[in-house]
């Protein structure tokens, strides 16, 4: 019997998250079934645990795979000599770009906010994410009030949740109503407020 090409693992693996997705987004993670992915895949319920043992394990992958895809969307942005804050408006903008572009995994992830109450493996890698983000806007708003940019009265730390807590309020908003956020305008009043000019 030959082997499966890597190449087509991944691409069976990516064609049932993406069936995951459509499943969670329409129905949520609780009322979703893994019958309702083995009809949205086309495949068998056998084809998918080989490569999903669990509704628990396709949640994990998806989270996985988007964060992943955030971060890669901002770094391909990012280019030499930017200021800091010229790389917190790509920040915004790129968060902004991804809740369009990926509306039903950012849907789906949104609830993920009250399922890692509810499983541990989530809850971990929310508390991790939460503090890489925190620590990487600290560091970029002390390079912006290094520079002369931002104002040196910001608490840096408090700043950085405030900026996490917008933009997570900001993708709720969207979500509720597709199309009512400018991320643009966002990004540029975001940092018109912290700029040094500002005082």
């Amino acid at each position: 019997m030959p082997k499966t090409s890597a190449a087509a693992k991944e691409a069976r693996r990516t064609q049932i998250l993406d069936a995951a997705v459509r499943c969670f987004a329409r129905t949520g993670y609780y009322a979703t079934t893994i019958e309702d992915v083995v009809r949205e895949t086309g495949l068998s319920r056998g084809a998918l645990y080989l490569y999903f043992p669990s509704k628990e394990a396709l949640y994990l992958a998806i989270s996985e795979r988007w964060n992943c895809g955030m971060e890669a969307a901002i770094k391909a942005r990012l280019t030499p000599g930017l200021t800091p804050a010229a790389i917190l408006r790509v920040i915004i903008e790129v968060n902004g770009e991804q809740v369009k572009t990926e509306a039903d995994a950012c849907r789906v992830l949104m609830e993920g906010w009250n399922l890692s109450h509810h499983i541990p493996v989530l809850a971990e890698r929310a508390r991790q994410r939460q503090a890489h983000s925190v620590s990487a806007l600290s560091q970029l708003l002390q390079a912006g009030i290094a520079a002369g940019e931002f104002r040196v009265d910001i608490e840096v730390e408090a700043q950085a949740r405030i900026l996490m807590a917008t933009l997570h309020g900001l993708m709720v908003q969207w979500h509720r109503q597709p199309g009512s956020i400018d991320w643009h305008s966002i990004a540029e009043e975001v940092v018109r407020g912290l700029r040094a000019d500002a005082l």
